[in-house]
């Protein structure tokens, strides 16, 4: 009796060993930090850095900034040079005052997808 009850522990602790590994290999990129950050009010902006979770696909993601409901021109979307967590947005012209509701849809390195949106204001 002893044996089996101790089998059942030992397959226990595997199976819960194997679930923890999956769900770190089934991990998205998730928004960790953002600047400016979400719901703040800054002075001027002239890029926008989002740091994710995990490294990024430049190539596949996507971020719009949008004023009014009006996309805003961005004229570039890149990751930091060495660091593919952090994304660098960088709108066409400083952004004058206003709202502005950032939306991005992310594609992490492990090709897995995430998305989501936050605002800021920008006040002269």
């Amino acid at each position: 009796m002893a044996a089996a009850f101790l089998k059942k522990v030992l397959n226990t602790a595997a199976l819960l060993t194997l679930m923890t590994g999956a769900g770190a290999a089934f991990a998205h990129a998730h928004l960790e930090q953002a600047t400016p950050a979400a719901d703040s009010t800054v002075n001027s902006v002239n890029e926008l850095r989002l740091v994710f979770s995990e490294g990024v696909e430049q190539a596949f993601t996507q971020v719009v900034i949008s004023h009014d409901q009006a996309p805003v021109p961005v004229s570039s979307i890149k990751t930091e040079p060495g660091n593919k967590k952090t994304l660098i947005v960088t709108p066409a012209q400083p952004l004058p005052a206003g709202t502005y509701n950032v939306k991005w849809n992310a594609v992490s390195v492990d090709t897995h997808k995430s998305a989501g949106d936050y605002s800021f204001t920008v006040s002269n």
